[in-house]
């Protein structure tokens, strides 16, 4: 493990390689603290749909009160399931090295049906280091990441427990450089993250 010191400031923009920066202490105890509020985050709502049957079934006479704990269980336990299943999914995700080779978008429908509401994908087709092509399929609506920070040609390293999780070998050509704790926009010659003050990928 590289050891980091007061002095390390890189100002400027970086030469061509990819950061030693994903080991910083600093950087790993964001990782832990956000992954931490996630958790409590996700998991508070699992009690809401059993709490607020039984308070229905005390307000409600006509509802009876083991049906209402029934039936909030039920679907707080699905809660549980979702919440967990996301976890382990997450946990699940390995670092790669890649280089996009084309990027697309294309139209769906939300129903399946010709006349129905349509929304946009955007793909970016990447090729590992071990030769396995991925595609990064982002949704319209939701945060638009790889289509819009990864150009044909780039070369990237993905890191799974980071919030903005792209991070480019070649950082001359990037627009900016993300913070990894909050997902701030940054200057490519900033050393520091503007927002939260994390070291950047550099």
């Amino acid at each position: 493990m590289p050891n980091f010191y007061p002095q390390d400031i890189r100002t400027g923009i970086p030469a061509p390689g990819f950061s030693n920066r994903v080991d910083h202490p600093d950087i790993l105890a964001a990782v832990k603290k956000n992954r931490k509020i996630a958790t409590i985050f996700a998991f508070v709502f699992v009690p809401i749909p059993f709490i607020g049957f039984l308070i229905y079934g005390f307000m409600n006479e006509d509802f009876d009160i083991s049906n209402a704990a029934l039936y909030g269980g039920i679907i707080s336990a699905v809660f549980l399931l979702f919440a967990l299943y996301g976890f382990i999914k997450e946990r699940a995700k390995n670092t790669y090295e890649a280089t996009v080779i084309k990027k697309k978008t294309r139209q769906r429908s939300r129903d399946n049906d010709s006349n129905g509401d349509y929304y946009t994908e955007y793909i970016t087709v990447v090729k590992t280091t071990e030769g396995k092509k991925k595609k990064i399929v982002e949704q319209e609506g939701s945060r638009i990441i790889a289509y819009n920070y990864l150009n044909e040609g780039d070369r990237f390293k993905y890191h799974p427990q980071f919030s903005f999780p792209y991070e480019l070998y070649d950082k001359s050509k990037a627009p900016y450089i993300a913070c990894v704790g909050c997902g701030t926009q940054n200057a490519v010659e900033d050393d520091k993250c503007k927002k939260c003050g994390l070291p950047l990928l550099k």
